[in-house]
């Protein structure tokens, strides 16, 4: 009788480890749209995070969350989506804790990143497989002084705000993030998106300046208007390239048509 009570609850224990290893395998059900490749479904793919498809067609598996802290807020209407990749949220923290590390008191204003599973997010083309993110930019008041909001702000190429008085484009705390961003070599960043106008006073602030002055090159590369889309003028969306282990699964650029 032992035995029996023995074995059974070893075969229960077999049915619990066997149903939470389901739960943390990816889909894969024919007719999802969601198919992998039958060698990420074991380990050590099936309990990574994995990003697959493309930035504007694609979903994420096992997202990582970006969440406030004394650096960074993310917008109260992105909360629910705050999930990414492991390696832009850990960039995001990073470029936060370097900004406020030259600038006491800076606090980064994060938009959306991606949905929990990824896939469509309303109000985006793309955000769709864990690797884009919409930053706000760094403000401040006419004397210099750092300002906070809780919604992004467009301005226009002259540094000013479009609708609020007295707010400008903090140029040099910009050009810090963007620093942050080019400097750093875990992420592999991909794309950093702006409007047009907001990418020329960027650059020539950096010509200027013997802080940013050697990264000026790199950033060219990377700042740009995408066309086709909002103009970007009141956030930077950057966008990571695809891991280089998970190259089988992941697009780095947006599907044509998509």
């Amino acid at each position: 009788m032992l035995q029996r009570r023995n074995t059974a609850r070893l075969a229960g224990s077999i049915a619990a480890l066997a149903g939470a290893l389901a739960v943390l395998a990816p889909r894969a059900s024919a007719g999802t749209g969601r198919e992998l490749p039958p060698r990420f479904l074991g380990a050590p793919f099936s309990v990574m995070s994995l990003t697959v498809g493309y930035p504007n067609a694609g979903f994420q598996l096992r997202a990582k969350k970006l969440k406030n802290s004394e650096i960074l807020r993310v917008k109260d209407t992105s909360k629910d989506n705050t999930y990414a990749h492991p390696a832009l949220v850990l960039m995001l923290e990073r470029s936060a804790r370097e900004v406020a590390r030259v600038e006491r008191g800076s606090l980064m204003m994060v938009g959306d990143l991606s949905r929990r599973d990824g896939g469509p997010l309303a109000g985006h083309v793309s955000h769709q497989s864990g690797r884009d993110a919409d930053v706000g930019f760094y403000l401040m008041d006419v004397q210099g002084r750092p300002v906070v909001r809780e919604h992004f702000t467009p301005f226009d190429p002259n540094g000013r705000s479009r609708y609020e008085r007295g707010l400008y484009f903090d140029d040099y705390r910009n050009w810090v993030l963007l620093r942050a961003w080019v400097t750093d070599s875990r992420a592999g960043l991909a794309h950093i998106f702006v409007s047009s106008g907001l990418r020329w006073r960027l650059i020539e602030y950096g010509k200027k300046d013997p802080r940013f002055a050697p990264y000026v090159p790199e950033v060219e590369l990377l700042l740009k208007q995408p066309p086709g889309t909002s103009v970007h003028d009141d956030h930077f969306h950057v966008r990571i390239a695809c891991p280089d282990n998970l190259a089988e699964l992941c697009h780095n650029e947006s599907r044509l048509g998509g």
